[in-house]
């Protein structure tokens, strides 16, 4: 396509919080509109941080099909310099200078990037903009620019049930309007929304709770562990809320394969307010499920597994993930279910991260000594997951590793811990039986209550950990392990059918497309 003929195009915007899971699966997404529609333009404002994994990321989803001309309809651009990678510090300067950019854009002039220099063809104003809902300052910019005649489409990279859980109304097992509550409990106890902070969202009484699709659960039960860093939840959640209520319809990246129920609850509760909702998920690699997938540099964790495959056999190695900021604050468990892998001479890759995790040098070096573990603080998620010697993957239940891993077969061992880990880990276990979750790993006074499933109350001892996690390990090497993963093969079969012909992803992002832009 050359500049002349952006004429009849169809330009979408895109932005989000400076946070990779929420900006990951929409590369893929960017990708496939670009290669299967030659009028369609897809302009990327993101953080500095991450303009080069944007780019890696489409760049895969390319392989080695897309023409010259096709690549250069994604436009990934920062609109500010910065080499900081702190996600909190990055929020402001991208909110402040989005309004600049949607302007330019909007105006069909052309755009640089603050960070590389790279200018950007003026193309058409955009006919949709897609924005995380935390992206509040972004939303509202967009508003103040273009009023309504161009649409806002909520962008929810997150477990459908957390979303209900945390914004949907009462009667869906929802906190409905947090903020709302806060200020009420501000004003009855005489101080400020400040000072309540997430009390009232911590709040546990023991109230069971109903969310379309996943079984009952004590309130007690959405904390299994303390953070290993200090939160403040209810600001964040604040300005999600005002930002859901702003948009005029949704993306979101899940699946009907794994949460159904809970999909068709949350489409009902936005068609009340007359939202559209479009499930575009799962966005897995083309290469998911098959060990095509790249290594992406990291021959240390290729040759590991290729050895762990010739050395133990198919689905022998465990994979260990708590992502790239959870961390367990109990160094002591984590530490028992290591030994216990060594123990038991079980292959193990273990990732660490997060900022926040600790290893002792002796453990690392027995882990080393053992011939049949790798750590490393980075490891290719993706391709792991793919291989034929993955066996298990112990996981704190994001949904991005969730997507992926049941998008590859593999069960997953649960290990959660805040956010929408504690639901879809039950989801996991007790519903689509494709996991075992840990109990005994629960810390702090609401983790060390009992479940409402069984009445199981963790004894919060390293002992305890110790016996759960060697019977864990015991059961996924046998019939029940195998039991699981038949099921974890199963969702891996409807998964890739949701984005083939006639998928039913495929369907709704087809529905967007005839509804907002021209000619597809």
């Amino acid at each position: 396509m050359t500049p002349n003929s952006y004429e009849n195009s169809n330009h979408f915007i895109f932005s989000a919080i400076p946070a990779w899971g929420h900006v990951r699966p929409f590369c893929i997404l960017a990708a496939r509109l670009v290669k299967e529609h030659e009028t369609a333009i897809v302009t990327m404002i993101l953080s500095p941080s991450l303009l080069s994994k944007a780019e890696t990321e489409v760049a895969a989803e390319f392989g080695g099909e897309a023409s010259e001309s096709t690549r250069r309809r994604i436009r990934i651009l920062a609109t500010f310099h910065s080499t900081s990678q702190d996600i909190f510090s990055l929020f402001q300067p991208l909110a402040e200078t989005y309004a600049t950019a949607y302007q330019t854009l909007t105006d069909a002039k052309s755009i640089s990037c603050a960070m590389t220099g790279t200018v950007f063809d003026a193309v058409p104003a955009p006919r949709a903009v897609i924005l995380d809902p935390l992206a509040l300052g972004q939303i509202l910019a967009t508003r103040a620019i273009s009023g309504r005649s161009v649409p806002i489409l909520s962008w929810y990279s997150g477990h459908v049930a957390t979303i209900i859980r945390l914004f949907g109304p009462e009667t869906l097992g929802g906190l409905d309007n947090l903020a709302a509550k806060i200020e009420a409990e501000a004003t009855r106890r005489g101080v400020t929304a400040e000072e309540i902070g997430d009390s009232v969202l911590t709040h546990t009484e023991g109230k069971i709770i109903k969310i379309p699709g996943i079984p009952e659960m004590y309130d007690w039960e959405f904390f299994p562990q303390l953070p290993p860093f200090e939160a403040h939840a209810s600001p964040i959640m604040k300005l999600q809320y005002q930002g859901m209520r702003e948009s005029d319809g949704a993306f979101v990246v899940s699946a009907y394969a794994f949460e159904e129920e809970s999909i068709k609850a949350f489409k009902s509760w936005q068609s009340d307010m007359n939202k559209e909702v479009y499930i575009v998920g799962p966005l897995l690699p083309p290469s998911s499920g098959s060990v095509a997938g790249s290594a992406r540099g990291s021959s240390e964790t290729e040759a590991f597994l290729e050895k762990a495959q010739a050395t133990y056999g198919t689905n022998s190695v465990f994979y260990i993930s708590f992502g790239t900021i959870f961390w367990p604050q109990n160094q002591d468990y984590l530490e028992e279910a290591i030994e216990a892998l060594i123990e038991k001479k079980v292959p193990f890759i273990l990732a660490y991260a997060s900022p926040f995790a600790k290893l002792s040098d002796d453990l690392i070096a027995r882990a080393e000594l053992s011939g049949f573990a790798l750590i490393s603080k980075w490891v290719p998620q993706k391709y792991i997951l793919n291989h034929p010697a993955i066996g298990w993957f112990v996981s704190h239940c994001g949904q991005n590793s969730v997507l992926e891993a049941l998008g590859s077969g593999t069960p997953i061992i649960c290990w959660p811990f805040d956010a929408d880990q504690p639901v879809a880990a039950y989801h996991l276990s007790e519903t689509l039986k494709v996991a075992i979750e840990l109990i005994e790993v629960r810390t702090g006074e609401k983790g060390l209550k009992p479940l409402l499933r069984n009445g199981r109350k963790p004894k919060g001892t390293r002992e305890a950990v110790g016996i759960e996690f060697r019977e864990t390990l015991d059961a996924c090497l046998g019939e029940r392990g195998q039991e699981l993963r038949r099921n974890a093969q199963d969702i891996k079969t409807l998964f890739a059918k949701s984005w083939g012909a006639g998928g039913i992803s495929r369907q709704e992002f087809d529905a967007f497309l005839k509804k907002y832009g021209a000619g597809f």
